[in-house]
């Protein structure tokens, strides 16, 4: 008996074209005959993974209805205006925090929209700074007030600081990669890279200025931690494989791909990295020379599948299912209480350090949650438990390690 599949023909259409907007050729790609109701649907995927601008060279092709033609052409222009704009700035602000002593490696945008084809139609939403102490993020919030940013009161996040310019472009400063696992044994990890990191950052030019990136393996280390921090929350999109694909297509270097290997394998993540390769390589054209990881030894089709299914439903991290918050470590009675001692620690970080003061942080972190949930018009909690539990069955198969702590 045949298996079904979880992606349908339309979700392989536009898995197999936006890969092959991620190559750079003159060869214009057969484009397959479709109902304008199909090609309808595939814009509307597409533009929910914020990867329709990419794929310019399809829609440009295709019968779409004049309304959804229209609002492609005007995320193009947006989306290509914005990146220009975030490039010119994120230049400025590397040469004046460098002025005053603080070395700013910028994690994603122009780190990664490079590889493109055109880097410009890689959506860029934010600038990202990842600098190598608490003094240097204290000194760059100060330097960037004084240029006319100011700090969000909203944003709530462990692991960097928020800022927001007059024209409301949006900066961070990443003093870690990511939040706080559950995994002790991958924080500690993380913290000894981050330290050491500071060693595996080269400068190149962005129209004629200077910005500070990591090696090929240290990036797709941090891009694979980045991932792997929204799979376990709400999930991750299509843009994320994208940014995956470009780097491994354009590193010709082979020890670092043995540098990516090791770090994957030290810090417990090789499962997860094996996975998201797979899904690259089957579904968005990445090379089979070009991956990471010898193709003959990745992740099972089943698993694959199930992973993009994840991906495909998750839409940019996890906004497409109301129900979506995060992904547990399993699915048993265990993992939702660890999952929601987890949260506590993420919502109060200094407090959660008191253990005497946990009852009244757990009372505290379930009224913030049932707070958020009806402020963002979220679905019911049932919900919310169910589809957790749900996708705690997947995570914990990509994630689970008996070595980690």
């Amino acid at each position: 008996m045949t298996a079904i599949s979880r992606i349908s023909e339309t979700e392989r259409i536009l898995l197999e074209y936006l890969g092959e907007s991620l190559k750079s050729s003159d060869n214009a790609c057969e484009i397959p005959e479709l109902s304008n109701e199909e090609w309808e649907r595939i814009y509307s995927i597409a533009d929910r993974h914020e990867v329709s601008v990419l794929m310019g060279d399809i829609f440009n092709s295709v019968n779409l209805s004049d309304k959804t033609q229209s609002d492609f052409q005007l995320k193009t222009a947006r989306t290509v205006h914005k990146g220009i704009r975030l490039q010119a700035i994120n230049t400025r602000l590397t040469a004046l925090l460098e002025k005053e002593g603080i070395r700013a490696v910028t994690l994603k945008g122009y780190a990664v929209a490079r590889f493109y084809p055109v880097p410009e139609f890689r959506k860029t939403t934010d600038i990202d700074f990842f600098l190598f102490s608490k003094e240097d993020e204290k000194k760059a919030v100060k330097i960037l007030c004084e240029n006319g940013f100011r700090p969000s009161k909203e944003w709530h996040a462990n692991h960097h600081s928020v800022l927001f310019s007059e024209r409301n472009e949006s900066v961070e400063l990443h003093r870690l990669w990511a939040d706080k696992f559950k995994n002790k044994r991958l924080n500690k990890y993380l913290e000894n890279l981050q330290k050491e990191s500071v060693n595996q950052c080269r400068t190149i030019e962005s129209d004629g200025q200077k910005l500070y990136v990591y090696d090929a393996a240290h990036q797709a280390f941090y891009l694979l931690i980045h991932m792997l921090g929204h799979f376990v929350g709400g999930g991750f999109g299509l843009r994320n494989l994208c940014d995956w694909v470009v780097l491994w297509e354009n590193c010709e270097d082979e020890n670092s791909k043995k540098a990516f290997i090791k770090m994957a394998q030290d810090s417990g993540t090789e499962k997860f990295a094996r996975a998201v390769s797979s899904v690259c390589v089957e579904y968005l054209g990445l090379s089979k020379a070009k991956c990471p990881f010898p193709y003959d030894n990745l992740t099972e089709k089943e698993l694959t599948e199930e992973f993009l299914r994840d991906i495909l439903d998750a839409g940019e991290f996890g906004y497409s299912e109301s129900a979506r918050m995060v992904g547990m470590d399993g699915s048993s009675f265990i993992s939702y209480i660890k999952e929601f001692h987890h949260q506590m620690h993420i919502n109060f970080p200094k407090s959660g350090r008191v253990i005497l003061l946990w009852p009244v942080l757990w009372i505290a972190t379930l009224f913030r949650f049932l707070r958020n949930n009806k402020k963002l018009n979220r679905a019911p909690v049932r919900d919310i438990i169910n589809k957790a539990g749900e996708r705690g069955k997947l995570v914990k198969r990509l994630t689970s390690n008996k070595k980690n702590g």
